[in-house]
């Protein structure tokens, strides 16, 4: 039996979900990889709290994260912290000091992650983050293993629970944007802050990491078009169901002529489309590649053991690397240099809310315009779809 030291940075929701299932599944782990994991100190704001005694036995809680990353003994460092310029000081001297690292965080991985990824490969250790996208989704890994010798010509989908539990229960309960955003909090699906989520911030790293495994691409975040779902209301949801369409919070990468157009924000979609039943805080990707065509993959996009569950897929494959002198590697990105774009560049078509103080301006257009497909009014205001996406007004556009 081999045992593997292990250090823990954090040890909140996803943390104490990593040290259920180590304990859980410590029997199957032992007999088939004939390893046991001792994880030896975690990192913790509060280090004298009380926990759960089963599960950190002979564990040491530490306030100081160089404890944890300058032991020697310690082989693998799983940072579940959640902070971005601490994560990556801690992250880059784990790294220096030769120890493979998992991760959880998006907006480092989306923000930093080629350069951690350069300095791993410099020192022979592993880098991985599956759970920094999609919770229990193994996303990352169908992307670099799975679909590696095929060519991914588009990513769409529902990243953040968050967003699309919002929107949820403004369609399904016929709540209010606030009530449902407060409902959300209530649950625990949402932070006390929820600008990250809300105003797509958080699906924006994920785009980020999607894109550089997809398309070997590093997205400009600070040019992507991203919008939040706060300017979404229900005469908004009404208007569209009314036209056979879903409001969604979604992302969108597609390749074409060998250039990258992105966008994330709220979008129509058919009832027809897989993307518009998946409710609540699940996840849903869809990838577009030319020898399968579309393919989902669908799950829990957040929660302890969801999340803690690609944690140990990363552990067990940075373990297997361990145990066969073969690390030094992570997801297989591609390196490309494509321009990019908004999604809104491209010919499409558009759901359109006019509200009432620009109806009156707007009547003759309405009854006489070529470019409109469909149109309903609710009480004093307007909804239509057009084919292309021009005038004043909400605007959202139609994949």
């Amino acid at each position: 039996m081999t045992d593997i030291s292990v250090g823990m940075l954090g040890c909140g929701t996803v943390g104490t979900g990593v040290l259920t299932l180590l304990k859980r599944g410590a029997k199957q782990i032992a007999e088939s990889l004939n390893v046991h994991f001792k994880v030896k100190k975690i990192a913790v704001k509060h280090p004298d709290k009380k926990r759960d005694t089963e599960l950190t036995e002979n564990m040491q809680f530490t306030g100081q994260i160089e404890n944890v990353i300058n032991d020697p003994s310690i082989q693998i460092i799983i940072e579940v912290m959640g902070t971005l310029n601490e994560a990556y000081d801690a992250i880059y001297q784990a790294i220096s000091n030769g120890k493979s690292v998992i991760t959880a965080n998006k907006e480092l991985i989306a923000l930093k992650g080629p350069q951690l990824t350069r300095l791993a490969h410099e020192k022979h250790v592993d880098l991985y983050y599956e759970a920094s996208v999609g919770g229990g989704i193994p996303i990352l890994r169908v992307l670099s293993d799975s679909l590696i010798t095929d060519q991914i010509t588009g990513l769409t989908g529902i990243v953040n629970g968050t967003s699309n539990y919002v929107l949820s229960a403004m369609k399904n309960d016929h709540n209010s944007y606030e009530e449902s955003l407060k409902q959300a909090q209530e649950l625990g699906y949402a932070e006390t802050n929820p600008v990250n989520d809300i105003e797509g911030f958080d699906a924006a790293y994920k785009l980020a990491i999607l894109s550089q495994l997809a398309f070997g691409q590093t997205i400009n975040l600070k040019q992507l078009n991203r919008k939040g779902i706060g300017q979404i209301t229900t005469e908004d949801i009404k208007g569209a169901s009314r036209l056979g369409l879903t409001i969604k919070p979604i992302v969108i990468a597609r390749e074409k002529h060998h250039e990258l157009y992105t966008l994330v924000g709220p979008v129509a979609v058919s009832r027809q489309y897989p993307l518009a039943t998946v409710n609540g805080v699940e996840n849903s990707i869809l990838v577009t590649s030319t020898a399968l065509g579309t393919t989902s993959y669908t799950g829990p996009g957040a929660g302890s053991e969801p999340t803690a569950n690609s944690v140990m897929s990363d552990l067990l494959t940075v373990t297997h690397h361990l145990l066969l002198d073969e690390s030094g590697t992570s997801f297989n990105i591609p390196v490309n240099h494509i321009k990019e774009h908004s999604l809104l560049d491209l010919p499409l078509k558009y759901f359109v809310a006019i509200n009432e103080t620009t109806v009156d301006k707007l009547e003759s257009f309405i009854n006489h315009s070529e470019y409109i497909e469909n149109v309903v009014r609710i009480n004093h205001s307007y909804f239509l779809i057009m084919d292309l996406g021009q005038g004043s007004g909400h605007i959202l556009c139609i994949i």
